[in-house]
């Protein structure tokens, strides 16, 4: 009974999803599409109106109102084709010149991009025109050969809807934890690029003692590969008119060595060390101070002075030094308030002797374990220092960046359970459906349990399906992502896409499990 029962709830689906597959390919086709138009188009036309320069508001609304138009008039034009100029043809005909007409011209436009002779602006746009035409044809070549008089029942359609709303749901869940473990990658690597493997700092106070006795113990560990002197404070910087408060980040020139601060300059260049009153600033604070790289206009930097008593004057309550800002870098928005210096500078301002330091990062060498030598230097250096590890640095932003994941998984989980309603209407409908059958296979003998299990399988193979095709969906986006890259995070960087295997299993268990239970409790109550 138990085979009789899986085979029929195979039957009552192989057709429904069947359909709920060629509707879930086409739309997938039809979305890539028209991102693939959108985006290139809108290249195209921005190249061709707005040649080296960087469009205003009302230019870029003027090239995506073109470019609008540009996808609205092709695929008018390749919809005339097919149901107004060629409504005559049978439906094999129609797919065939489909098929003929996307050989032609992605041919064609394969043949320009090979030989070189789509440099050019006006030559992408052919290829581009090409390109698109053998898409938009294919898929409604399609469209016509599937859904022309067909006999497509209410069950069907229903059934088709559950399925389409729940792989739908499961593709987004899917993406969206394959882009936060993507995101979570990359700003781990920024981190790596600018947190060093270990950092020693003091225990009491900011200042290290002992610095002397400190190095020389780091001198004499063949496990570290670099180390740099660091003093890190808050201060206010002024440039021409207007004031900021920041962190200043005094480094020695051998900071480099450690973390790789030097290849996050996007403009001007990196601290030569041979004056110690330069400055290197953050994008963020070079925004908010319209701060630009002139050597003729430096900027002013304030640092409180320690003490007690009043305060008659400025001088009294400042150290000041005026510093040439020489590069801006960009990180990401924990460093956007951070402007970096030579130590010497950050000396002067807290008035500190020449041999000091609030603390020492560090760079292993390759291959070695962090906590392992994060126990021998706490142990060796004794509790007047706190050894830390990149990991205890970056702990704030992981666990925050683990919240946000783990919210964005329950909304969709809401999501999902939401889209299994459509599910459980499904199956509803095809009892209803089915009413006359359920009563000839109990007149029969079958047992009721029997009945129940068959509509329970029915729901479940829906959603193994949806799962299916939600992954594959899901899948296919994320290497267009990472491959041709159609969102971007901003006008540099596209939304990273990570493949990890715990995303696969966690979005097909969620699934499974909701649209399981789902087909369980609507399997529960038969009309006998």
């Amino acid at each position: 009974m138990k085979n009789v029962s899986l085979f029929i709830a195979r039957r009552y689906n192989t057709y429904t999803l069947l359909i709920s597959m060629i509707l879930i390919l086409i739309t997938s086709l039809l979305v890539g599409t028209f991102i693939y138009i959108g985006n290139s188009s809108l290249q195209i036309i921005q190249d061709l109106l707005y040649p080296k320069m960087m469009p205003d508001t009302n230019q870029q609304m003027m090239v995506v109102g073109i470019m609008l138009a540009y996808i609205i008039i092709q695929t008018t034009a390749i919809y005339l084709l097919f149901n107004k100029l060629l409504k005559s043809v049978t439906k094999k005909s129609k797919l065939g010149i489909a098929v003929l007409i996307a050989f032609i011209s992605m041919g064609t436009a394969g043949l320009l991009i090979y030989s070189g002779l789509n440099q050019s602006v006006l030559m992408s746009g052919i290829v581009l025109i090409l390109i698109s035409t053998g898409m938009l044809s294919i898929l409604f070549g399609l469209l016509t050969f599937i859904f022309s008089k067909r006999k497509i029942t209410g069950v069907n359609v229903i059934t088709s809807i559950a399925v389409f709303a729940i792989t739908i749901a499961t593709c987004a869940l899917f993406i969206i934890l394959s882009v936060f473990s993507g995101l979570e990658k990359m700003n781990i690597q920024f981190f790596s690029n600018v947190n060093p493997d270990l950092k020693i700092s003091a225990s009491k106070g900011k200042i290290l003692n002992e610095l002397d006795q400190i190095t020389a113990k780091l001198d004499q560990n063949n496990q570290i590969q670099a180390y740099s002197k660091v003093i890190e404070e808050k201060i206010s910087i002024e440039f021409e008119d207007k004031q900021d408060i920041a962190y200043i980040k005094g480094i020695d020139e051998k900071y480099k060595n450690v973390v790789k601060i030097d290849t996050t300059i996007v403009h001007g260049a990196f601290l030569d060390f041979k004056n110690p009153y330069e400055i290197i600033a953050s994008d963020g604070v070079a925004r908010r101070l319209q701060m630009y790289i002139d050597h003729q206009r430096a900027s002013r930097l304030r640092m409180p002075k320690p003490g007690t008593g009043l305060i008659s004057s400025e001088e009294e309550a400042f150290n000041t030094a005026v510093a040439n800002p020489v590069g801006i870098f960009i990180i990401n928005e924990q460093y956007d308030k951070y402007i970096y210096s030579p130590i010497d500078l950050t000396r002067i301002l807290l008035q500190l002797p020449q041999n000091s330091a609030y603390s020492i990062e560090i760079k292993l060498k390759p291959g070695i374990s962090q906590n392992n030598v994060k126990a021998a230097l706490q142990k060796e250096l004794g509790n007047s220092v706190n050894v830390q590890t990149r990991q205890d640095l970056d702990s704030t932003f992981l666990k925050v960046m683990n919240v946000e994941n783990l919210i964005i998984y329950l909304i969709f989980t809401l999501v999902i359970v939401i889209a299994s309603f459509n599910l459980a209407g499904a199956i509803i409908i095809i009892i209803l459906d089915k009413k006359l059958q359920i009563k000839t296979m109990w007149s029969f003998g079958m047992q009721l349990t029997h009945i129940k299990r068959i509509f329970f399988q029915t729901g479940l193979l829906i959603t193994i399906f949806s799962i299916l095709f939600g992954l594959t969906l899901g899948t296919i986006l994320g290497m267009m992502q990472n491959s041709l890259h159609l969102v971007m995070a901003n006008a540099f960087v596209p939304f990273p896409f990570e493949f990890t295997a715990l995303n696969y299993i966690v979005v097909t268990f969620t699934v499974l499990f909701i649209g399981g239970f789902v087909s369980w409790m609507v399997s529960r109550r038969l009309p006998i």
